[in-house]
């Protein structure tokens, strides 16, 4: 693939001027796309990992006390959380500040903050304006805006259209709403694939990220590596056993997949687990999610720093995080 990088370029990560986030590891730069898909080899230094939860909004019929779901997050020991802002609505906020004060309080100093499930540059645009006086007002919160959510679910037979809202919205609207303590991320696929029950078209995951992500001659470039790339690529982990590369019989079942799909692109860009879960409720789950948490950032050079695990309740129930599992969750590091 000619667009594919094996080396990252000098600027990949794309925050030199970010005072938050330094670069990845040392070594991560140096990775070839074939030393990222083969079998895990831990690095021997340990590189930190902030730890959180997915914050949703509740619903007349499928909600709990806005206090239990501080105390759910605080009970994890959290220092990020990604916030489902515009959930159900696209022009409407769903957490006010004092929410969000709360959830910082709990010991974030990271806040991920998700726009619609799948914006233009006009309504992404529309959705910052409404959060940048809050992201001002706390200059010691590292804020990461998050575009768009799993695109290949809302754009299953469509990835050109899909990044090419997203690489918009950055070529748009960041000169004029970037901030020092804000950062650009674009989420990538959910990972689905021919044959998962959803009547998605492409034969693999792989052939619709392909198309997401290579640069398609409008002057966009590639969504990975070219001018108007995220600071930041967000991806999601799932499983219903355990979140371990090869987990569930591998292949696209692979919890680690769409992590290796991103670095066999640009192995320096950073990168921020926002979804991770396992179908299910186990009596260890919690602790199942501290060994991924514990092994991620190392399995990756550091190029991974903060997993969100979905999701503190009204997440549905086989994924929702209650006091048991928040409390193991909590043993983290």
């Amino acid at each position: 693939m000619t667009d594919r990088i094996t080396t990252a370029p000098a600027d990949a990560t794309g925050m030199s001027r970010r005072r938050f986030l330094g670069g990845v590891g040392a070594s991560a730069a140096a990775l070839g796309a074939g030393g990222v898909l083969g079998a895990a080899t831990p690095a021997s230094a340990a590189y930190y990992m902030k730890w959180g939860a997915v914050v949703s909004p509740g619903s007349a019929t499928n909600n709990i006390d806005f206090a239990r779901k501080v105390d759910l997050l605080r009970r994890m020991r959290p220092q990020t959380a990604r916030i489902s802002m515009f959930w159900g609505d696209p022009n409407r906020r769903q957490f006010s500040d004092g929410q969000l004060d709360a959830l910082r309080g709990t010991g974030l100093t990271e806040m991920i903050i998700q726009s619609s499930e799948d914006p233009d540059p006009g309504l992404a645009r529309r959705q910052l304006d409404l959060l940048l006086p809050y992201v001002d007002a706390h200059p010691d919160t590292l804020f990461v805006w998050e575009i768009g959510n799993e695109p290949d679910w809302h754009q299953p037979d469509n990835p050109w259209l899909a990044r090419w809202n997203r690489l918009a919205t950055i070529r748009d609207n960041k000169p004029a709403q970037d901030r020092g303590n804000l950062l650009w991320a674009i989420n990538m696929p959910a990972g689905r694939w021919n044959g998962d029950g959803s009547g998605f078209t492409f034969g693999s995951s792989g052939r619709w990220f392909d198309a997401f992500v290579r640069d398609t001659g409008d002057g966009l470039g590639a969504l990975l590596t070219g001018p108007y790339r995220p600071d930041v690529a967000t991806v999601h982990c799932y499983s219903s056993s355990y979140l371990t590369r090869g987990a569930d019989g591998g292949g696209e079942r692979n919890p680690y997949k769409m992590i290796d799909y991103v670095r066999g692109w640009n192995p320096g860009i950073s990168m921020k687990i926002t979804e991770a879960g396992i179908d299910g409720a186990k009596s260890d789950r919690g602790y199942r999610y501290v060994n991924f948490g514990s092994s991620v950032a190392n399995e990756t050079s550091g190029q991974v720093d903060s997993v969100c695990f979905y999701g503190l309740p009204p997440a549905e129930r086989e994924y929702g995080i209650w006091e048991a599992e928040a409390n193991q969750v909590g043993t983290h590091p």
